[in-house]
C-alpha cells in the first residue's frame, strides 16, 4: 500500500507541476504563488480518488485529472483557511502560509486560479465522456460552495465557542473536510459508473472517514507540536477536542472508523486497499 500510494503521489506531483508552468511574465508571481501552496503535501484526496477507482475497476489514465482537481481545490481551500481575516495561520505543510510569503493580495488571487484550474481540468478531459465530465463538474463545484467548503468555514468563523455544540462541529467538519472526501470518492464512482448501492456506500464511506479524519487533526491540533503536524497547531477555532475532550474525542474516532469500514462490507476484498488507506489516515493518534 505504502508503494502505491507513494507512487500515486509522485504522479500528482508531476501533473500538478506541469499544469501551473507560465511564460507570462507579467504574472509569474501569481503562478508562483499557486504553485507554492499546490506543491508538497500526502496528496489523500487524490490517493482516495485512485483506491475508489479500484473498486470499479476504472483505468488509472481515466483518474488522474479528476484527482489533480481535487487536490488543485484543497490547495486554493488552504491558502484561504490561512489568511488573518479566516484562521491567521502562519504556518501550513512546514513552511510559511502562502500569505505570509506573497501577500494576502496574491494568496487570494492564487486561490481563485487554483479552483478555476482544477475545473478545466475537468471539463477539458479528453478521456472522460460529456457525461461523466458534466456530473463530475457538479461534484466537484458543489464541493466547496453553499453546501462544501464555503458553507463549513463561515460557520467556523461566525459562530462563537460559547454556543458550539456537536451538531454545529457535526455541520463544520462535513462541509470543510468531508466535502472534498466526499467528492473524491463520488467522482470516482461517476466514472467507474456505480450503481445506486456502490455510490451510496461510497459517500457513508467518505462522509465518516472525513469526519474522523478531522477528529484526529483536531486532536494533533491540541496536543501536537507545529514541526510534526506541519501547520500552526492550537489556532482552529472550532476543535471537536474543545468540546468534548481528548478521551472522548478518541471514543468517537474509533466510532467514525468502525462506521467507514462497514460502509465497504458490500464490496468484499476489493476493499481492502481503501481500509488499508482508512487506517493510514487515522494512525497518526494511536
Amino acid at each position: 500500500m505504502k508503494e502505491r500510494m507513494q507512487k500515486i503521489k509522485r504522479l500528482i506531483d508531476e501533473e500538478i507541476d506541469k499544469r501551473l508552468q507560465n511564460d507570462n511574465p507579467l504574472i509569474e508571481a501569481l503562478y508562483k504563488s499557486a504553485a507554492y501552496s499546490a506543491a508538497g503535501g500526502k496528496r489523500i484526496r487524490a490517493i482516495f480518488v485512485f483506491l475508489t477507482g479500484d473498486l470499479f475497476d476504472v483505468p488509472e489514465e481515466k483518474l488522474i485529472n479528476s484527482a489533480c482537481a481535487i487536490e488543485l481545490i484543497h490547495a486554493a481551500s488552504l491558502i484561504m483557511d490561512d489568511l488573518p481575516y479566516m484562521d491567521d495561520s502562519q504556518l501550513r505543510r512546514g513552511k510559511p502560509a502562502n500569505h505570509v510569503v506573497f501577500g494576502q493580495d496574491v494568496a487570494l488571487l492564487a486561490s481563485i486560479g487554483l479552483i478555476s484550474e482544477g475545473m478545466q481540468l475537468i471539463l477539458n478531459d479528453g478521456k472522460l465522456t460529456c457525461d461523466e465530465r458534466l456530473k463530475v463538474g457538479g461534484v466537484l463545484s458543489s464541493s466547496f460552495g453553499f453546501n462544501g467548503l464555503a458553507a463549513g468555514q463561515f460557520v467556523d468563523l461566525k459562530i462563537k465557542d460559547k454556543h458550539v455544540n456537536f451538531e454545529i462541529i457535526e455541520f463544520i467538519n462535513q462541509k470543510k473536510t468531508a466535502a472534498l472526501f466526499s467528492a473524491a470518492g463520488r467522482v470516482a464512482a461517476i466514472i467507474g459508473h456505480a450503481d445506486e448501492q456502490g455510490t451510496k456506500a461510497i459517500k457513508n464511506f467518505s462522509d465518516d472517514i472525513g469526519f474522523a479524519f478531522q477528529i484526529v487533526d483536531d486532536i494533533l491540533d491540541v496536543m501536537g507540536e507545529e514541526k510534526i503536524v506541519g501547520k500552526t497547531v492550537e489556532h482552529d477555532k472550532m476543535n471537536f477536542v474543545k468540546l468534548v475532550g481528548i478521551e472522548e474525542a478518541k471514543k468517537y474516532l474509533k466510532e467514525y472508523h468502525q462506521k467507514a469500514e462497514k460502509a465497504l462490507e458490500m464490496f468484499g476484498n476489493k476493499a481492502d486497499g481503501l481500509k488499508e488507506f482508512s487506517q493510514y489516515l487515522i494512525e497518526r493518534v494511536r
